[in-house]
């Protein structure tokens, strides 16, 4: 399979279009065919050898997925070949910037009909991190009150929305060309913070 791999920490030169073997699904595996992608900040991050720990080159970067399942290891009964799907692979795991990538199932989800493999692949690591602080962590509810910052953001505008949905009133600061976006995700009042102190506002 064809992959970008990150031969050596450095700029965008340092990703280089290899040839891999293939990977096969293990127990409880899928081996996926990538359809979409995403670029993060953590990638770039990585890529300049911030996150020895966890990407140490030759890797395969990339951590949202969206494609169609190619095949199964045992013990996969939810999935089958053809199920089109979508998630966030393991950190520090091989990426996604391959062809092919094998996860445990317990990290798969089905793609939405009505997302495109592009869309959902925008969706895992962003939709995971903003989740996370806000369900898991900050555990939000009804009646409650919340400040997103970088409202307009890769996690700040799922986090707006997620905020909104659990019935949260929604504070997000953003950059006066981004006001009418967020105040569109549902935010209930969205903060220039190059004009307005968010601490008086609130």
């Amino acid at each position: 399979m064809k992959a970008m791999v990150l031969t050596r920490y450095g700029g965008p030169e340092a990703i280089v279009a290899q040839e891999l073997p293939t990977p096969a699904p293990g127990a409880n595996e899928l081996l996926v065919r990538i359809a979409a992608s995403s670029v993060n900040p953590v990638d770039c991050q990585a890529r300049s050898g911030q996150f020895e720990a966890w990407f140490a080159p030759p890797c395969v970067l990339g951590l949202d997925v969206s494609g169609m399942v190619e095949a199964v290891g045992p013990g996969v009964g939810e999935f089958a070949p053809g199920d089109e799907v979508f998630y966030m692979p393991r950190i520090g795991g091989p990426g996604s910037y391959a062809d092919y990538h094998v996860a445990h199932q317990e990290l798969v989800a089905r793609k939405p009909r009505n997302l495109s493999h592009n869309e959902a692949a925008a969706l895992p690591l962003v939709g995971q991190t903003a989740w996370d602080a806000l369900y898991v962590k900050g555990r939000i509810g009804a009646g409650e009150t919340a400040l997103i910052h970088a409202g307009a953001g890769g996690v700040g505008h799922i986090a707006v929305q997620l905020a909104k949905a659990a019935g949260a009133y929604v504070f997000a600061t953003c950059s006066a060309r981004n006001l009418e976006f967020v105040a569109g995700l549902g935010a209930d009042r969205a903060i220039d913070y190059h004009a307005e102190d968010y601490a008086e506002v609130i």
